[in-house]
């Protein structure tokens, strides 16, 4: 069903819920996804043909995952807002929260959350504007774009592109996936100290829990509606 030259990003938008399989072996399925099964393994030292292994059986059970590939795209941002833009948005102020306490208490200890905290910090507020430009700049156009193939017409290219904000969300998606795999790295994989107190045990759960759902939004974007998105406007935009 799956072999070793198939594209990680290929299999994760196809079948959803592999992601979990992806997401036990560290596999970049986002800002990585254009990358085989095969190269995606041997940089992360893990045999491919036992993810192979799970990623079928994965697929075998039955999932009551959406089939994101086969959605309307402006049924695809609504669930990309309400579901990964909300999160984002609400997990913000509570990880602040925890991050600086668990600073305040433990930063002479562990001199790693000082560090962690001040990449967060950086991530929230890189985020909260991406999230606006989406919501306000690209989203629309692409249900713009969508309306118009619903009617069956056409329009000149007398208006903005889709393909420069596409471009520019595919770079901060990369810029965040980066800052959290760094982050990841300075916490041990989200591993909790021996000393750590509750405080500190949750902030390393919902650092690890955000993690996870970038990687989830990302690969909703870049994966399937980026790609879909650009084909869309190929298709309504008359050149002349």
């Amino acid at each position: 069903m799956i072999s070793v030259e198939n594209l990680v990003g290929d299999i994760a938008r196809d079948h959803f819920q592999t992601v979990k399989v992806f997401d036990k072996y560290q596999i970049d399925f986002c800002c990585g996804g254009k990358q085989s099964l095969q190269e995606a393994c041997a940089t992360k030292a893990v045999n491919v043909e036992e993810v192979i292994q799970q990623l079928e059986n994965s697929i075998e059970q039955q999932s009551i995952a959406p089939k994101f590939n086969e959605m309307p795209l402006p049924q695809l941002i609504h669930y990309i807002v309400d579901n990964h833009h909300s999160f984002v948005r609400e997990n913000i102020p509570l990880l602040n929260k925890l991050l600086d306490k668990i600073e305040e208490v433990h930063g002479d200890n562990h001199p790693e959350i000082i560090e962690v905290n001040a990449h967060f910090k950086e991530s929230a507020g890189q985020l909260t504007m991406h999230l606006q430009k989406e919501e306000l700049i690209l989203f629309p156009l692409v249900e713009k774009l969508a309306q118009l193939a619903a009617d069956g017409k056409t329009i000149t290219t007398s208006g903005p592109s889709v393909t420069q904000p596409i471009a520019a969300m595919i770079q901060e998606h990369e810029n965040e996936g980066a800052r959290f795999e760094l982050i990841s790295k300075l916490t041990n994989g989200y591993t909790p100290p021996v000393d750590a107190c509750n405080t500190y045990r949750a902030a390393y759960e919902t650092l690890q829990a955000f993690e996870k759902d970038l990687h989830q939004h990302i690969h909703l974007e870049n994966n399937i509606l980026f790609p879909k998105a650009a084909l869309l406007e190929q298709e309504v935009v008359k050149k002349h």
